[in-house]
């Protein structure tokens, strides 16, 4: 796993990637936001939703730690073994976003 000099670093390296990650969604345009691709395995709303469901989980766990209770991961109502079905949680709660948001 890398390692970073410093705590600013590491804030530039995830700067740096999360503006690469956001170009790749730049040129694509609101109605194709659900359109599917043969050899890509999420449509661009799927892929950010995703994204974003693991960012507000990591989030979570991070906030329920801190105040001293347990985590359970990896989100209330699914195993390890049912990701499917939290992905689509995902794709549900995040999908409906513009791409422009």
């Amino acid at each position: 796993m890398r390692t970073y000099e410093s705590k600013e670093a590491l804030i530039e390296a995830i700067q740096i990637a999360s503006q690469k990650y956001l170009a790749e969604f730049a040129e694509i345009p609101e109605t194709l936001k659900d359109h599917r691709i043969e050899t890509v395995a999420k449509t661009p709303s799927e892929n950010l939703a995703y994204q974003l469901g693991w960012l507000n989980l990591l989030l979570s766990w991070e906030e329920q730690e801190q105040r001293g209770l347990t985590v359970q991961t990896p989100a209330e109502g699914y195993k390890w073994n049912q990701l499917g079905a939290l992905y689509q949680s995902f794709y549900q709660t995040y999908g409906q976003m513009s791409l422009e948001s």
